[in-house]
């Protein structure tokens, strides 16, 4: 039987497939990828290639990994703005709808990775939610340089 990443990574175009890495990152912000879940699949979805197409409202990444974990990211290496994330998070998460097997029992986790937040973005970003399928999940924050199982969970 062909695990839940596989069967995603047979959707993507190899161009966008993010394979052989420690973390992942965009400018001077990313994640750890240390004790994160696997077998797993990210699409980097600014590359050639990425299920978006050149649309300019998208998150930087979508993580799929066994049993069926799925968790659209978004890297800021400056301020971000909480209500521009929860748009870009929303659309990775319509391409990971179309990516991600049906009949699978999924978890779902959208993460924001950044620097420290000011007090009024985390009050905004602790009532900002993503929904995928019929699941809403609040939005959690990664600080740069952090482990993304903090955010996602462990294998």
């Amino acid at each position: 039987m062909i695990g839940f990443a596989d069967a995603v990574r047979a959707k993507l175009a190899p161009s966008c497939v993010v394979d052989g890495t420690a973390a992942i990152d965009k400018g001077k912000c990313g994640a750890s990828l240390a004790g994160a879940p696997a077998p797993r699949v990210i699409a980097d979805l600014d590359a050639a290639g990425s299920p978006l197409g050149p649309a300019k409202g998208k998150c930087d990444f979508l993580f799929f990994a066994d049993p069926g974990l799925v968790a659209p990211i978004e890297v800021k290496d400056s301020e971000p703005n909480v209500a521009k994330v929860i748009k870009q998070l929303k659309a990775g998460t319509k391409a990971a709808e179309e990516l991600a097997p049906r009949g699978v029992a999924v978890i779902f986790r959208p993460v924001l990775v950044s620097k420290s937040l000011r007090t009024h973005k985390r009050n905004e970003l602790r009532g900002a939610a993503v929904k995928f399928r019929n699941q809403r999940e609040r939005v959690r924050h990664l600080v740069c340089g952090d482990s993304l199982t903090e955010a996602i969970g462990s294998s």
